[in-house]
């Protein structure tokens, strides 16, 4: 409630600026800071354009300018002292303006937004709760427009009726994916008064003025040139009208994106088919070691045993596994330029065009963290939170942050622009929470027996399925587009292109294949399917501070669909609580292959008609509050003992990155007495953000495996050991973009993938450990995924009791059977020899690129662009036509709060 604000914002003119409002009623219980990577971001106009392109032109401020604090942070982090948290964080306490008023307007009566000086963040009060969402409408396409539109034509899979041609290949992958047309998508949305109560017809409301506000600011841009993003005249086209099924279908792609897991069961069936190649019947050993489905030293959030749905005892008949190698993608583009077996020719699009194009693929699946600290660990005895979620770099930045005040409404934080009128990370008034994505069983392949309506023999391009004993039509539905004309390319005339989808009862047919010969559709069914906007109640009732304590919270973010890892701080608890809705499969199936489609597999009490289903119990669902060990980490690591990882998740053994953040926090409250304050906690998680993972976990093993080397191999294991020593940084000091201890980075850079193939390649055969490696163990980045086996091979190797260790072992190989000890020695001096001359490799390679002498090799922090990349910069994605430059490579959250609290509402 804000005090005195009705009247001064219903008195206000339309358009014109107004004055700051009345003050905050709402309690100060704490200080909330939070830094949003690069910055807030903002609309240019033509003449922005034009400057921004001019011979030393620059972003304008606003899309950087929270860089400093971003970035500056980390070569400060090991130094840290209470007073640097105001210097490399934003004040967001409510009503907190950095800088003073920047700018403040009113788009209508009743409502102000204000944005502050420094960092152009909007302010947004209403004097009732409509006028409310209508400024977060107005203010989010004010700054976020072009974005927004590239984003809802991506979830439609039309983007290339924005930008144009070449992003037709990019719909048409889309659309294998997330299938719905523009009526099912409005009905979802008209349905939630109805399937949620009063609730759903608050969240109904305020959406609907939320797209009100943003449809009045594309009407202005329509008709005032110095307010139409500068991206539409560039590309010949106008914004059109926001939509309810604009929003909903953002709403799906986000839900997909980041709380939809498992799946992939093709993939797994296909990689179970070469272990099997290579090893016959002895392939369920070296799989099971590589896989790591539910390894006992997993490193988990929750230490408490939760379980995944269990099958029992498998049965034949429900699942099959496709013909090896048979699985092609389905193509949805039947005319247009890429719906032949090759690609029509057409002119190269600007780069900044071809960076919109990218916009899905840049969304990361996993990196988010959190870290929470319950108050007896605490030096003044209340809990702390430092947690980001990561949705990678943008230019703008994709995430758009503000804080609301009205009709019953006060909270910060970011959202997806056009998504979600309520913040998704962010905190109340005496509250703060953020999300990681989780892994949980929520979509599955499903595998459809081809057949025609005529009886006649099925092929691929057959357009029916069996579904309990009859042949079924897929829904299928046409989508056409045209492209714009292009001004800077009149040459090239606009293109029609139309995209076709086929969905079974299960989902979108996303591929095609054999099973014993005969052609079949695969599917995608997710669990969150048709339900995607049951998540705008939990949003709703946090930006009403609604949840008072943290069991109320965690019912509250419980019912969120998706499968998703939410944390919570206040001032008395920490807690975690996975959020999910999870089918039960049916008994005696294989969860780790595909299943049969043609009914005798569904899902437990599957409906196609509501698309619902039987669900494992909510208590089930990992969680944890105020834990004994005194602190909660999560970095999508496994969930909790017993909660299996998907197909596909091949890397949640004992070592994990979330382990970085465990071990720094451990070693701050060891230093100081047994306790932690915020700005320890602080230091501990901005030093993770900056540390490698392999000197830190691997490489003591495979030093102790070594052992003592001579001449050059023992001069480039000391400089590894002296990097080790010093923490494994990637991290250029401050005033410097030269690595600390380049010759070590470079040097494991070249080493790692070169030693890993060196362990396992030989026991695998290099045909199946390439398909391992292209599969689901990658060794692209930093080759982390590589990091358990790896650690647990050397263990192996060294005789190692713990309980986890491999069954077999890799490096000496051939893969040998459980060795007894008489025998580790000679299998010991062969993996030796494997890893000393894989390192002779890695120098070999590191002096041709950087030279002779060890001492010059520098591994710069940012490098000019190149592809492949020849540095770990972060490159932002750009997301119009103005480019951010590069910085520093950083692992955590793209929005990163740090919070403590000391009061609550009511005392």
């Amino acid at each position: 409630m804000l005090v005195g604000l009705g009247a001064l914002l219903l008195g206000a003119v339309p358009g014109a600026s107004a004055q700051a409002p009345g003050p905050l009623s709402v309690p100060a219980l704490g200080q909330f800071r939070s830094v949003l990577a690069q910055g807030e971001g903002q609309t240019i106009n033509a003449l922005d354009l034009a400057a921004y392109e001019a011979p030393g032109g620059t972003a304008p401020s606003s899309f950087t300018n929270q860089q400093p604090l971003y970035v500056g942070i980390m070569p400060r982090a090991a130094s840290l002292t209470p007073a640097d948290l105001n210097t490399f964080y934003k004040p967001t306490d409510f009503g907190s303006l950095p800088g003073g008023t920047g700018t403040s307007y009113s788009p209508r009566a009743g409502v102000q937004v204000i944005r502050d000086a420094r960092f152009g963040m909007a302010h947004i009060y209403g004097a009732t709760r409509r006028d409310l969402m209508f400024g977060a409408g107005y203010a989010t396409a004010e700054e976020r427009l072009f974005l927004m539109d590239a984003l809802r034509r991506t979830a439609k899979g039309t983007l290339a009726g924005l930008v144009g041609a070449s992003a037709a290949s990019g719909d048409a992958s889309q659309l294998t994916d997330q299938d719905f047309s523009d009526a099912e998508l409005t009905a979802q949305f008209e349905a939630l008064p109805q399937r949620l109560g009063p609730e759903g017809a608050r969240a109904h409301q305020d959406v609907l003025d939320y797209i009100a506000g943003i449809n009045q600011r594309i009407s202005e841009d329509n008709t005032d040139p110095t307010k139409l993003p500068a991206e539409y005249p560039a590309l010949g086209t106008r914004p059109a009208p926001w939509t309810v099924s604009d929003t909903v279908a953002l709403a799906v792609l986000l839900v997909t994106q980041f709380t939809v897991s498992n799946g992939s069961e093709e993939v797994n069936a296909y990689l179970q088919q070469a272990f099997q190649r290579r090893f016959g019947k002895r392939w369920p050993a070296p799989y099971q070691d590589l896989r790591e489905a539910q390894d006992p030293e997993a490193f988990t959030v929750a230490k408490t045993y939760f379980p995944s749905d269990n099958t029992g005892r498998l049965r034949s008949g429900l699942n099959t596994v496709p013909d090896f190698g048979s699985v092609k993608a389905r193509n949805t583009e039947v005319a247009g330029p890429d719906a032949g077996k090759g690609s029509a020719a057409r002119a190269a699009p600007p780069e900044w065009v071809r960076s919109v194009e990218s916009l899905r693929r840049a969304l990361p699946p996993v990196e988010s963290n959190a870290v929470m600290v319950a108050g007896r660990l605490s030096s003044d005895g209340k809990p702390l939170a430092a947690m980001g979620p990561q949705v990678g770099y943008y230019s703008p930045q994709i995430f758009s942050e503000y804080e609301l005040h009205g009709g019953g409404i006060d909270v910060a934080g970011v959202s997806f622009p056009g998504a979600s009128p309520y913040p998704l990370i962010g905190h109340g008034i005496d509250f703060a929470w953020s999300g990681t994505s989780a892994n949980g069983d929520n979509q599955d392949t499903f595998v459809e027996t081809l057949c025609n309506a005529d009886g006649s023999p099925p092929t691929a391009s057959s357009t029916g399925y069996r579904y309990h004993g009859v042949c079924r039509p897929f829904v299928t539905r046409d989508q056409t587009l045209t492209t714009p004309l292009s001004p800077t390319d009149t040459s090239s005339a606009p293109q029609t292109i139309t995209y076709r989808t086929l969905r079974s009862v299960h989902g979108p047919v996303f591929a095609y294949a054999t099973v014993g010969g005969r052609p079949v559709a695969l599917t995608k069914a997710k669990g969150v399917d048709f339900h995607e906007l049951d998540a705008v109640v939990p949003f709703m009732r946090l930006a009403e501070n609604q949840p008072t304590d943290a069991r109320s919270f965690m019912n509250t973010m419980g019912m969120f669909p998706g499968t998703e890892n939410w944390f919570y701080v206040d001032d008395r608890h920490v807690a975690f609580q996975q959020s999910g809705v999870y089918p039960r499969h049916p008994a005696g199936s294989n969860v780790e292959l595909p299943w049969w489609g043609d009914g005798r597999a569904d899902w437990q009490g599957f409906d196609p008609a509501t698309y619902t289903f039987s669900t494992i119990s909510p208590t089930h669902r990992p969680r944890a509050l105020d834990p004994p060990q005194g602190f909660i980490v999560s970095w999508n690591n496994k969930e909790a003992p017993g909660w299996r990882k998907g197909p596909s998740e091949w890397g949640d053994g004992p070592v994990h990155h979330a382990m970085l953040l465990q071990h720094r926090l451990v070693n701050e409250i060891t230093a100081h007495g047994g306790k932690v304050d915020l700005t320890g906690l602080t230091r501990a998680v901005n030093l993770a953000a900056t540390t490698d993972l392999r000197p830190e976990e691997d490489y003591p093993w495979m030093r102790r495996v070594i052992g003592r080397a001579s001449g050059d191999q023992e001069k480039m294991l000391s400089l590894l050991d002296d990097w080790q020593r010093a923490g494994g940084q990637r991290l250029a000091p401050e005033g410097s973009n030269v690595y600390d201890h380049s010759a070590a980075v470079a040097l494991m850079d070249a080493w790692w993938p070169l030693a890993v193939r060196a362990v396992f390649q030989p026991a695998l055969g290099k045909e199946l450990f390439d398909t391992v490696e292209r599969r689901v163990l990658s060794l692209g980045g930093f080759g982390w995924s590589w990091a358990s086996h790896m650690q647990k091979d050397m263990r192996s190797v060294l005789g190692a009791p713990e309980r986890g260790r491999y069954s077999r072992v890799y490096c000496g190989g051939p893969l040998r059977e459980p060795i007894r000890r008489r025998r580790l020695a000679r299998v010991r001096r062969k993996c030796r020899t494997r890893l000393l001359a894989s390192l002779d490799q890695a120098v070999a390679a590191v002096k041709t690129k950087l030279g002779p002498d060890p001492s010059a090799w520098k591994v710069p922090a940012t490098c000019p662009k190149t592809t492949p990349a020849s540095c770990d910069q972060k490159v932002p994605v750009t997301g119009g036509a103005v480019a951010t430059p590069p910085f520093p490579w950083q692992n955590r959250g793209t929005y990163h709060q740090v919070v403590e609290l000391n009061g609550r509402r009511g005392g």
